[in-house]
């Protein structure tokens, strides 16, 4: 672009300038995790008394801001998360935040189809020299798509030198800075997530999973304990691939001990070592569009795709929730219906959903999170007819297009030891199976 730099500061502006472009009614996009501009939504707190009906979009907030920790504002904002974290947890607390339920393939339609979005506010890297501004790593998943979309009207540009700059195809990683109406510089420090260390459990589940996955698969893994488990117990593998929604600190001793050949994703999420090593190392990571990772028909073109997800309790059909407990939302769908739907699809692929056999409720008291009748308003993440794998501490079931009764036999052995006898009994009162059966 020539002159961009003319551009630029011909459409600068401050923080408080670019809110006040925003008018009652607004529908605006405000990126995922790192991208989102927090000290803007700040600023359109601060106009709360002249703003009314103003929809604010967001995947996973990250940073504590006024309308997120404070019920009053919620006249003026409706504020929508696509990905619960601990501050939609405390904001659902207050009655201050909606969930939504759309899986990560089908966010993209909401915003631009549902929602209609009509400013998108997110923050960007700097302009590299002929002008062109980088999403950073969890800016391409869904906002290159979004912000060219024809219901687009407004596009304000948060400028943070702090953003970790994405690697990958320049029309997904790059924003031309003539695209935005605003620009805003805003140079701060990063929000990023401590690693979280791997439970007994963790370790446990991982080993049943370890003699599914062979030399040379394509690996998705999540963030949390038991994907840094895999991770660790991968370096006994050979000339892995990764091709997952969201990249972890877990792959960098895998790159770097050799064992991981290349890793594509849809962003990364962890700590800001993890953000210096995903800068440096463009020749190993590749950031793709959200609609060539994290959709059923994608995960499916992708051969010996080994797919492990996490789940909190399964049903003795099959039938999983994995973003809520009980009614009370913890996480959401994301990327996971991509994986378990596709991966079975896909040449030689397979999928594995985890679980702790039992839990412990706050009376103390442990039970089952295999069960033959889910709890009355469980919030169902994944249909009875999507698992492969079934994983607990005590084995591996596979139930993938199998029989109610197949299934209901394949997952009792792994329950927990103390509620196997009682699962039968209640499957057989429910008459889901009988006696003979077994």
């Amino acid at each position: 672009m020539e002159n961009w730099k003319k551009y630029y500061e011909d459409h600068l502006v401050t923080m408080q300038e670019a809110a006040g472009k925003i008018k009652s009614g607004d529908t605006i996009w405000m990126g995922s995790t790192l991208c989102i501009p927090y000290d803007f939504m700040d600023s359109l707190a601060d106009r709360s008394d002249e703003l009314s009906n103003v929809t604010l979009l967001g995947n996973m907030y990250l940073a504590p801001n006024k309308i997120l920790m404070d019920p009053s504002y919620k006249k003026s904002f409706h504020t929508i998360s696509f990905f619960a974290n601990v501050l939609e947890r405390m904001a659902a607390q207050m009655n201050n935040i909606d969930f939504h339920s759309a899986p990560y393939g089908t966010l993209i339609d909401a915003v631009t189809k549902v929602y209609k979005a009509n400013v998108v506010a997110i923050e960007v890297c700097p302009p590299d020299e002929d002008g062109y501004c980088n999403v950073g790593v969890l800016g391409t998943n869904f906002t290159p798509n979004i912000i060219r979309n024809d219901c687009v009207k407004t596009r304000i540009a948060v400028v943070n030198s702090y953003q970790p700059v994405a690697h990958g195809n320049a029309e997904l990683t790059k924003l031309p800075l003539s695209m935005f109406d605003y620009i805003v510089e805003n140079h701060h420090d990063i929000p990023s997530l401590p690693v979280a260390p791997p439970t007994e459990f963790d370790k446990v589940i991982a080993e049943q999973i370890m003699p599914y996955i062979n030399d040379g698969d394509t690996i998705q893994i999540g963030m949390g304990g038991l994907g840094n488990q895999i991770a660790y117990d991968l370096m006994n593998k050979k000339d892995l691939h990764v091709f997952t929604e969201i990249g972890t600190d877990a792959m960098i001793d895998l790159a770097e001990a050799g064992i991981v050949k290349d890793i594509k994703m849809a962003g990364a999420f962890g700590s800001k070592e993890l953000y210096k090593w995903l800068g440096e190392h463009g020749d190993i990571v590749t950031l793709l569009d959200v609609n060539d990772v994290i959709t059923p028909e994608a995960v499916a073109k992708v051969d010996n795709i080994v797919a492990i997800n996490s789940t909190f309790m399964i049903d003795i059909t099959g039938q999983a929730c994995s973003e809520a407990q009980g009614i009370r939302q913890y996480s959401a769908v994301g990327g996971s219906f991509a994986f378990l739907s596709g991966a079975p699809r896909a040449k030689n692929g397979r999928s594995f959903l985890c679980l702790r056999s039992t839990y412990t409720d706050k009376a103390g008291q442990t039970r089952s999170n295999i069960v033959a009748a889910l709890p009355e308003g469980s919030i169902v993440t994944t249909p009875r007819y999507l698992p492969q794998y079934i994983v607990t501490e005590y084995g591996v079931a596979d139930i993938y297009l199998r029989s109610n009764k197949e299934r209901i036999k394949a997952l009792i052995p792994i329950a927990h030891p103390d509620f196997r006898d009682q699962l039968k009994q209640q499957a057989i009162e429910l008459g889901l199976i009988g006696e003979d059966d077994f």
